[in-house]
């Protein structure tokens, strides 16, 4: 039988990442239902029970090369893995296992990564040297797919898909109202749904969201929702932000599953997001969203999607990010027929990462 690891970064309780793990399992049982799948954890216990997989602790050295002996396909993947803003120990870590698997004879394939920034100059080595040892690599957006070249990475077929995450279902309608319900929401109004995260220690930032969400909350009558997408960091920067509003907020603070958080935000009518996976769960449902720009993954997707930019958290202006979220939300219907074809499109690109992984492992180009 196929036997393929899944390294990234899962088991941490984020729920982006795990909506891409969640992804990626299904995706290769579906074309593969015979497959063998271990996933280098940070939880392998609660990896191992959500997903069914064999999992394993992604420190314990012996227990990595264990796994990459057994294995016929290490995936890489997908998130911002090669990257050197949120830590310099990510690149490193990641090509170590990449490394690992090449040493020992196994097929590596990049799977939908989102690249960059990196900065430092031992990070861009590693990423030159070790891109062109890999079998195949393919990309989110245009700029990962840009940044790799600069860097030198040649030598694999180098491919622009989509995250693995449009390939993904929600939870229904129904699961969702449950939840919101149990925490005090009502239905008949709008609801404004908001991802926030914290940042290098910025604040000004969630002053600048304060208002615009007052502003809006109170111009239509909305409902505002604070959505987590990592627990419990994304509650505490979800009641920073509440702290400074003058409009009442739930915060729904018990961690749900990835198809729930999913169906959550397909709850909404429109959403503010500083996390992107927050951005990509709207526009898989065709949810008008509106970003703000912590990294430049972000401002890729909402280009990529017809998403207005709200502003950065290094300039946040409050004002005009409530002119934004008016602007979109009085063009609601034009944005969501938008995002309807725009997720089709995503989400073809998105399987092409699972087939092309398929291929690697029937040992095709």
């Amino acid at each position: 039988m196929p036997k393929v690891v899944l390294s990234g970064y899962f088991g941490f309780g984020n729920a982006g990442d795990e909506a891409i793990l969640a992804a990626e399992v299904r995706a290769l049982r579906q074309l593969i239902p015979q497959v063998k799948i271990a996933v280098l954890s940070g939880n392998p216990n609660e990896t191992a029970t959500t997903y069914q997989v064999r999992a394993e602790p992604r420190g314990n050295l012996w227990a990595v090369g264990r796994t990459l002996r057994w294995a016929d396909l290490l995936v890489s993947g997908g998130g911002s893995l090669l990257q050197d803003i949120t830590s310099n120990r990510s690149i490193p870590y990641y090509l170590g296992v990449v490394a690992l698997a090449k040493l020992l004879g196994k097929k590596v394939m990049l799977y939908a990564n989102g690249v960059g920034p990196i900065r430092n100059p031992f990070n861009r080595l590693l990423v030159r040297w070790l891109g062109n040892w890999v079998d195949l690599i393919t990309v989110r957006d245009e700029g990962s797919k840009q940044i790799l070249r600069t860097l030198g990475v040649k030598r694999p077929p180098l491919l622009l898909t989509a995250d693995a995450v449009f390939t993904l279902e929600p939870a229904s309608p129904e699961t969702a109202e449950e939840v919101l319900r149990r925490n005090g929401v009502g239905s008949g109004r709008p609801r404004i749904g908001i991802s926030v995260r914290n940042w290098q220690g910025r604040q000004e930032f969630k002053r600048a969201m304060s208002i615009a969400i007052d502003r809006f909350a109170a111009a239509h009558g909305a409902e505002v929702i604070f959505l987590p997408l990592q627990h419990p960091s994304d509650v505490t920067a979800s009641r920073h932000v509440h702290s400074f509003m003058s409009q009442p907020a739930t915060i729904i603070k018990e961690p749900v599953d990835v198809a729930t958080t999913m169906a959550l935000y397909g709850a909404m009518d429109i959403v503010l997001g500083v996390r992107l996976h927050a951005l990509v769960f709207a526009a898989l449902q065709a949810v008008p969203h509106v970003g703000i720009v912590y990294d430049p993954k972000v401002a890729s997707f909402l280009d990529i999607v017809g998403q207005p930019v709200g502003g950065s958290v290094e300039s946040l202006d409050g004002l005009q990010l409530a002119e934004q979220l008016t602007g979109l939300w009085s063009s609601r219907q034009e944005a969501q027929a938008q995002l309807a074809g725009a997720a089709e499109r995503l989400e073809k690109l998105a399987w092409h990462n699972a087939e092309l992984a398929v291929a690697l492992l029937k040992g095709k180009e």
